[in-house]
């Protein structure tokens, strides 16, 4: 299974430098490690500038909204478990897509789903770089062995390089509290719970 998770992860990175932008999780090579992965939404581009700026009401925000997904992704994959046919069971995969938990993220968080989602994407991007780098105990390895040049450099930069100094310093003094749902989230759309 870590086997099989390392090698996704490196096919999310390179699908990830590519652009493939908001697909839902269950598309684009399988976006982290498995069919049900944060898609590239969440992907690092090198010298991307796409950072949004956050602040701690922000960040407050994301938590809501995240919990949210989370609760829709697991209400979704025990319906799948318990389908009796084909298509609910299709139907239960796709609502634990990105673009079906991300609009009920943004309205637990109080914010548009445009806010939400760049918000999400910013936090969720740092987040994948400590976990590659071994910053944080997260699921996410990164097998440099067989990445692009590009993807090389960039496992070497500070996660939070693409923050400002604000959004940097929001960020950094509600890690503890933020990681764990973030480990949970993934480990459940990546590993289907």
């Amino acid at each position: 299974m870590r086997r099989y998770i390392s090698a996704s992860l490196v096919l999310f990175a390179v699908v990830a430098a590519c652009g493939s932008g908001d697909k839902p999780a269950g598309q684009a090579a399988d976006s982290a490690a498995t069919s049900r992965a944060p898609s590239a939404e969440a992907a690092p581009a090198a010298g991307a500038s796409a950072a949004t700026e956050l602040t701690a009401a922000d960040l407050d925000a994301y938590a809501k909204g995240i919990a949210r997904e989370t609760e829709l992704v697991r209400a979704a994959q025990e319906r799948a478990r318990t389908a009796t046919t084909p298509q609910a069971r299709g139907e239960a995969q796709q609502a634990q897509w990105e673009d079906q938990t991300i609009p009920e993220g943004a309205k637990a968080a109080g914010l548009t789903p445009e806010r939400y989602r760049a918000v999400r994407t910013t936090v969720h991007t740092t987040f994948q770089w400590l976990d590659f780098q071994g910053k944080i105990d997260g699921p996410m390895e990164l097998d440099t062995a067989r990445a692009a040049p590009e993807m090389k450099a960039r496992f070497g930069r500070d996660p939070f390089a693409e923050l400002s100094p604000t959004s940097r310093e929001a960020l950094q003094a509600q890690l503890n509290r933020l990681v764990p749902p973030w480990i949970e989230y993934v480990k459940l759309t990546a590993v289907a719970g």
